[in-house]
């Protein structure tokens, strides 16, 4: 094998893992189109795999239908709630700007329990109203993590 050709082979190896690794975390968010298929808004959660009692904080990101760039200035028409995995317990938090991410939204949060929660956002987007639940990826314990027990 020439120099060249395992220069390639390592540049194809990298580009394909990265290229995994970014589909990873573009899976862990859901998205919806609302307001008469006008606008998409995506949900997930800044770190991601989402362990327990760690710090973390929602990723929230509303488009024009098709577009790529997120719309900033929209926080004073939003809420949110995120729902436990018993589907139950509920808590509202307040929505701000994510700083130096323009037109993301965020807020923070320590998740207790392991399970499947429920991001619920609703408001206005430029005059249209919305109200959407979304799923999130399950919240792991962060014990499986922690080397030694």
């Amino acid at each position: 094998m020439t120099r060249r050709t395992f220069e390639l082979l390592v540049t194809a190896a990298v580009l394909l893992v990265g290229g995994i690794l970014s589909v990873g975390s573009a899976v862990a968010h859901n998205s919806k189109t609302v307001a008469g298929d006008r606008y998409r808004v995506s949900v997930g959660f800044i770190q991601e795999p989402i362990h327990t009692n760690e710090k973390n904080g929602l990723d929230l990101a509303i488009r024009v239908a098709g577009e790529k760039d997120p719309l900033p200035g929209l926080e004073s028409g939003l809420r949110a709630e995120i729902i436990a995995p018993d589907g139950k317990s509920r808590r509202e938090l307040p929505i701000r700007p994510r700083y130096g991410h323009p037109g993301r939204y965020t807020f923070d949060v320590v998740l207790t329990e392991p399970g499947r929660y429920s991001i619920r956002v609703w408001g206005q987007i430029k005059g249209a109203a919305f109200d959407e639940t979304f799923e999130i990826s399950e919240v792991k314990p962060l014990d499986e993590l922690r080397f030694p027990k």
